[in-house]
């Protein structure tokens, strides 16, 4: 072994005279310290040999990976049954700022720790420690809990189509996340542009109202998912949010299996109504006509089975308009960061009014914080760099946040306009095309209905 000292932790293997179900298991990564073998560790190497047949190569590695963690949890006295997303953060910018760790060390080390922890709760080494339960799975007491590990649920298809989900940390680096202000957000005229592209194509309606909730509400793609019909107001609960300016609460399940509340605003309530009534019905119509069926409650569905989206389908879809719209170095979990930057804009303006701050004061973690919660994000860290954003922009104009938000609203109403207009230019043709019939001008009209059909096409 390279390392002899017992404080650094030692790597022993099992031998011959390891025996489990009447089979030696020789080779098997064992984690020691001076006082004793760390049990939960151990367990965990033994298991993905014997149980899970990962090869004792991998698992070898997965013991040099998670020793120098547990080194760091001993060296600050910190249990390994009470690390929480904070402390991974702790241990992360360790690995980045101290120990000079490339990106995809940093990431193999917190996808390494994740899975015995998950283990770990899958087990019942811990309960209740990592986000990987839905609210119906958890017991009435502790229902609405705010898990110290956060999870990630994430999808993969399998060769036959069929869709498969796992779990993994959120809390992993990127190029990207690590100079987040290199990455593009959107500009007001880059927006109009997508919504315009859009509205274009085939199921335009749909994708273009998908774009506005992660806009307009900072929702990722499969929280945009989850809104349902139920999920909206009446038409009379619609009067008072109009009459009071007030936003309407939607409860989704975030990352990490969290519930949060996000607030939708009576304009894109509006939109969203209408998409139902017109655009949405269509999809649910043909799909009762031609296919065994049954309505979802989910709101956005695909046009060809009539069920809710995939998000892989949403990531595609914002792909290719985006490309079309020539916006580069941007995607639709971009528009969340124009909603951070609002978000924080916000704040600020409410905590500060018109008085200068500076981007190191106390009461910026304050912000911070709310900001993360009202967005779900893990961590406020991730936050910091649109802060320092509102910040300058604060110094440039001390109106920027009210601009932004009126331009938002602004085109929310232009585009519902753009809705109506596209459906009484249909309404108006089919009326003239039922004229020509009905004066004999049966070529007139057919011609008439073959250019709707080809802008429909």
């Amino acid at each position: 072994m390279a390392d002899s000292d017992p404080s650094l932790g030692l790597i022993v293997m099992t031998d011959a005279h390891c025996q489990v179900g009447g089979r030696a298991w020789a080779g098997i990564p064992t984690l020691v310290w001076p006082d004793g073998i760390d049990e939960a560790v151990s367990d965990w190497l033994r298991a993905q040999v014997i149980d899970c047949g990962v090869a004792i190569s991998s698992v070898n590695e997965y013991a040099k990976v998670i020793r120098p963690f547990r080194r760091f949890c001993r060296h600050r006295r910190k249990s390994w049954q009470s690390v929480d997303d904070g402390f991974l953060i702790l241990w992360r910018e360790h690995l980045r700022k101290r120990s000079k760790a490339s990106v995809k060390r940093i990431n193999t080390s917190l996808k390494t720790i994740f899975s015995f922890y998950l283990w770990a709760e899958e087990n019942k080494y811990i309960r209740y420690q990592v986000g990987i339960y839905a609210e119906g799975e958890l017991p009435a007491a502790i229902g609405h809990t705010t898990f110290p590990i956060s999870a990630k649920r994430v999808f993969a298809k399998g060769r036959h189509g069929r869709v498969y989900h796992s779990w993994t940390t959120p809390l992993t680096l990127s190029q990207a996340r690590q100079n987040v202000l290199f990455r593009h957000t959107p500009t007001e005229d880059e927006i109009r542009n997508l919504h315009r592209i859009a509205v274009e194509r085939v199921n335009g309606e749909r994708d273009s109202l998908m774009f506005s909730w992660a806009e307009e509400t900072g929702a990722r793609r499969a929280e945009i998912l989850q809104v349902c019909k139920a999920h909206l107001p009446t038409m009379d609960q619609l009067d008072g949010l109009v009459q009071r300016d007030e936003y309407w609460p939607v409860v989704v399940m975030r990352k990490g299996s969290r519930s949060q509340t996000i607030r939708v605003s009576p304009d894109l309530i509006v939109r969203t109504l209408d998409y139902i009534e017109f655009g949405r019905r269509k999809v649910v119509e043909a799909c009762l006509k031609n296919i065994d069926y049954r309505e979802p409650d989910e709101i956005f569905l695909s046009s060809r089975t009539g069920k809710v989206l995939h998000p892989d389908s949403v990531t595609s879809i914002g792909r290719k308009v985006f490309r079309k719209a020539g916006i580069t170095g941007a995607n639709i979990h971009r528009l969340r960061a124009r909603f951070a930057v609002r978000t924080i804009e916000t704040l600020v303006e409410a905590m500060f009014g018109d008085r200068m701050i500076g981007s190191e004061s106390t009461w910026i973690e304050t912000i911070l914080v709310k900001a993360a919660e009202m967005m779900g994000h893990a961590s406020p860290l991730s936050l910091r760099p649109y802060l320092t954003y509102v910040l300058n922009r604060r110094i440039q104009t001390a109106e920027s946040s009210r601009a932004d938000a009126l331009a938002s609203r602004l085109r929310l109403l232009k585009l519902q306009e753009g809705t109506l207009e596209r459906r009484l230019h249909h309404q108006r043709d089919l009326q003239s095309a039922a004229s020509h019939i009905k004066a004999g001008r049966n070529k007139d009209a057919a011609t008439l209905l073959r250019s709707m059909a080809d802008e429909l096409d």
